[in-house]
């Protein structure tokens, strides 16, 4: 494959991760602050209802080995994600409605409707996030099977810079639905915008979706040279058959404990980032909340460059090691722009941690795409999202725990100490986790993988 089609094709497929960019934020930060701040929600309720979509994390396996075993004309990958990218864009017009059901409950003072209300709301983020496994687990199997091991880490780097796109053009596009800014304008105009917004969104997001994935996938033969070992691969393995895989190589295990503490340690900061803004630099906030945009932007910069520059050079498990080396001296110079008080370092230090941490991300999604078997990629993507979904909401719930923990040895919660316990916390984890994937053994896992499938299906044919 040419460059300029290889390209094409990357941006082509990004624009699926930048629906998903765009749909996090109408789900996670306008939903969010409509409830809390303009509806009155209880917060407590309202995390609930959002944050339950990562309850259903585990499905992520078994989509992905059911996308291994699709043959539906053929293809394998898109009629899940298509027919999930429909339920997650129905799914979300369902969702504003019940926001605004909620809102309504709220607005009458009636506790009972509201927090019943809140929990139907939930239940709706329970199917949304079913949808969302059984579209994105195969949309990454599918990067496995359209791409060569050589040309991964530019894929990468491409994809998931477009998700970091579709986050900052989301949170433009869709807040432009909602007219004035919402902290001055009339509830009236929001609820209007709001409307406007589910209606439009949905129907958007799922025309791009098909448009980025429609066509992409190769068509599966039944004549080709692996038809027999296709077939029965994925048609006849059973989950337990996928099972017994999955458990024939150590670097399965390793490697989801690795990745479970890599994401957790890049995302200790999410729930006390902003407060820390507040609390150690006096920012109001406006300035705390776009912390994220300066960590988003430098993320954008380390995934997107990385795949071209460093992993082709260095490897994945020597980039991995350098971006978590430098994650950790970034967070800690955050921390002594704390005790300085240097609003300017802090910026600075928050920037170079968003670059490097988007170096071991882009590091850790090669190593994770590589850590397939192509007539099983499917399964194995479901596995490696499930340990980044769970290790992702165990970090935002042990960001407070932990800012807690360290407030009864300082004495305040807003403390400088307290925060810096955390950030430290997090440096030793992202300095671990960099020196972990160092151990991690593609070719050993090919093997062993190799093995087991042979067996596997030698029995099946038996």
């Amino acid at each position: 494959m040419g460059s300029a089609r290889f390209i094409t094709l990357a941006l082509r497929l990004g624009l699926f991760q930048a629906c998903l960019g765009a749909l996090s934020v109408l789900t996670l930060g306008i939903f969010n602050r409509l409830l809390i701040d303009e509806f009155e929600v209880p917060a407590a309720l309202t995390a609930l209802a959002l944050g339950s979509q990562q309850l259903v994390a585990f499905s992520r396996v078994w989509f992905g080995q059911q996308s291994d075993r699709c043959r539906w004309k053929g293809l394998r990958r898109t009629p899940f994600i298509i027919g999930g990218a429909a339920a997650f864009c129905g799914l979300t017009w369902i969702a504003g409605r019940t926001v605004l059901w909620l809102a309504e409950a709220s607005q009458s003072g009636n506790q009972a409707d509201v927090i019943w209300r809140g929990l139907i709301l939930a239940l709706v983020f329970v199917f949304y996030g079913l949808a969302i496994s059984a579209s994105s687990t195969p949309f990454a199997a599918l990067l496995v099977d359209v791409s060569t091991e050589k040309q991964r880490p530019a894929l990468v780097s491409i994809v998931w810079s477009m998700l970091m796109v579709g986050i900052v053009a989301g949170a433009i596009l869709l807040s432009s639905f909602l007219g004035s800014s919402c902290a001055t304008a009339e509830l009236s105009e929001v609820i209007s915008g709001v409307k406007r917004l589910i209606t439009a969104a949905p129907l958007v997001i799922f025309t791009l979706v098909v448009a980025s994935i429609a066509g992409v996938e190769p068509r599966l033969k039944a004549d080709s040279d692996t038809s027999l070992r296709g077939q029965a691969t994925e048609s006849e393995m059973s989950l337990k058959d996928a099972w017994t895989v999955l458990k024939s190589s150590p670097q399965v295990g390793y490697f989801f404990a690795v990745l479970s503490l890599f994401t957790f340690s890049l995302f200790l900061q999410e729930a006390v980032l902003e407060p820390y803004g507040g609390a150690v630099f006096a920012m109001d906030v406006c300035a705390s909340t776009r912390l994220n945009a300066i960590w988003g932007v430098g993320t954008l910069l380390g995934i997107a460059g990385t795949g071209f520059l460093l992993t082709p050079k260095l490897g994945a498990q020597r980039t991995a090691l350098t971006g978590g080396v430098l994650s950790a001296l970034f967070v800690l110079l955050m921390v002594l722009a704390g005790s300085l008080g240097s609003i300017s370092l802090f910026k600075t230090a928050l920037f170079l941690f968003g670059a490097a941490a988007g170096i071991s991300t882009n590091a850790s999604l090669t190593l994770m795409l590589g850590l397939t078997s192509p007539l099983m990629a499917g399964t194995f993507i479901g596995v490696w999202g499930l340990a980044q979904a769970y290790a992702r909401g165990l970090a935002t719930i042990s960001g407070g725990a932990l800012l807690s923990v360290f407030a009864e040895f300082s004495g305040s919660q807003n403390s400088f100490q307290a925060y810096a316990g955390v950030f430290v916390v997090q440096a030793l984890g992202l300095l671990l986790a960099g020196l972990l994937l160092l151990r991690v053994n593609t070719d050993l896992f090919q093997s062993k993988v190799e093995q087991a499938l042979s067996s596997v299906l030698t029995s099946e044919l038996d």
